[in-house]
């Protein structure tokens, strides 16, 4: 058990004993832990020295510094302690002064002891559950800020303010990203394992910021690929071409980075992206102790296997005709304006694909 730390604001040397006798065996047994001042000055000064102190018994007429002037020094400063104000001045208008400064409760001398250690308990109950409060509170701002490192905000939002798992299986329209890494195999093979893992983490934190710009949740990272989709937890009439602004943001994104690589005399890189638009299949997967949240089916498929064409056709960037018919269909400028400078590469057969697919280039 961690004592309660009560400091005594009062002037008289009566005050001081009177605590110490009434509540020695609560002082031996570890549960109360008394400091004594005998002015607000003095008072202050305690509680600079130990801001851990929980509760203080004030007086209001002391030398140097009253006890209403204290408790305003209180309130201006911020100093998050509770007060009971024990007192002669018995009057409402001292009363409703010190209550309005933020006093907890007050008892009148001559002191009831047992009125006395009634409103301590109370009090420090009343502290008790307004600390909970706030543990709980940063317990949950942790848990969120964690929940960020791993999922997109949008998620972030839905998951904290929920109880149960983000819902049964269910079908939807969504635009899915693939990207990875160009020759990371090969050259993974001659880096330090740390210089792997470091470059993988400010690749993943580069190109995961822009996706969490244009509205994307991060489905997984697969080693140096990334599974993006736009539409999750809820579709919407831009998911393609956010999509589309996303892949525009990460080349760039690419461009500035190199640019710093070079400066350091680090090789370029080079990235291929896949997008795709189109039915998918999303929700919960897994066991009640391990939930995953996942996007499966023929259009996340198929833009995996886009994403692995850049290599053949040498280029940057493949998007599924689907989504660019979404896109220029749409009312986004900017998005058009990205699917204008698109190639039409007409359909492509896709391995492991039975049906053609017509693609688009950068």
């Amino acid at each position: 058990m961690i004592p309660a730390k009560i400091l005594a604001v009062d002037d008289e040397p009566d005050f001081e004993l009177l605590l110490t006798q009434r509540f020695r065996r609560q002082v031996r047994e570890g549960e109360f832990i008394f400091r004594f001042a005998r002015d607000g000055e003095e008072g202050l000064a305690a509680l600079a020295a130990e801001p851990d102190i929980d509760l203080i018994l004030l007086d209001i007429n002391m030398p140097v510094m009253d006890g209403l002037t204290f408790l305003a020094r209180l309130r201006e400063e911020q100093i998050p302690v509770k007060a009971i104000i024990v007192s002669a001045y018995g009057d409402m208008p001292n009363l409703r002064t010190a209550m309005n400064r933020g006093a907890f409760d007050f008892i009148t001398k001559p002191v009831d002891l047992n009125d006395l250690e009634i409103t301590i308990r109370k009090t420090l109950d009343d502290i008790g559950r307004l600390r909970e409060i706030e543990r709980q509170r940063a317990a949950a701002e942790r848990a969120r800020n964690n929940l960020s490192r791993y999922f997109s905000p949008n998620l972030v939002e839905m998951l904290a303010a929920r109880d149960e798992p983000l819902g049964a299986v269910r079908r939807q329209t969504v635009a899915v990203l693939f990207a990875d890494i160009v020759g990371f195999t090969r050259m993974a093979e001659r880096m330090m394992p740390e210089a792997v893992v470091s470059m993988l983490r400010e690749y993943h934190e580069r190109m995961t910021a822009q996706i969490f710009a244009c509205g994307g949740t991060i489905d997984k990272y697969i080693g140096d690929e990334i599974f993006a989709v736009f539409g999750v937890p809820a579709a919407s009439s831009e998911d393609a071409a956010n999509a589309l602004k996303c892949a525009d943001k990460m080349l760039g994104a690419l461009e500035c980075w190199n640019a710093e690589r070079e400066a350091l005399d680090e090789p370029r890189l080079a990235i291929g992206i896949g997008l795709n638009y189109g039915p998918a299949v999303l929700g919960d997967v897994g066991s009640e102790h391990s939930f995953s949240f996942t996007v499966i089916g023929d259009t996340v498929n198929t833009a995996s296997r886009l994403q692995r064409l850049t290599r053949s056709l040498e280029t940057p960037l493949v998007v599924g005709d689907a989504l660019v018919g979404a896109v220029t269909s749409g009312a986004s400028e900017t998005a058009a304006a990205l699917a204008s400078q698109l190639h039409d590469r007409g359909e492509q057969a896709l391995r492991g694909r039975t049906g053609m697919v017509r693609i688009w280039t950068r």
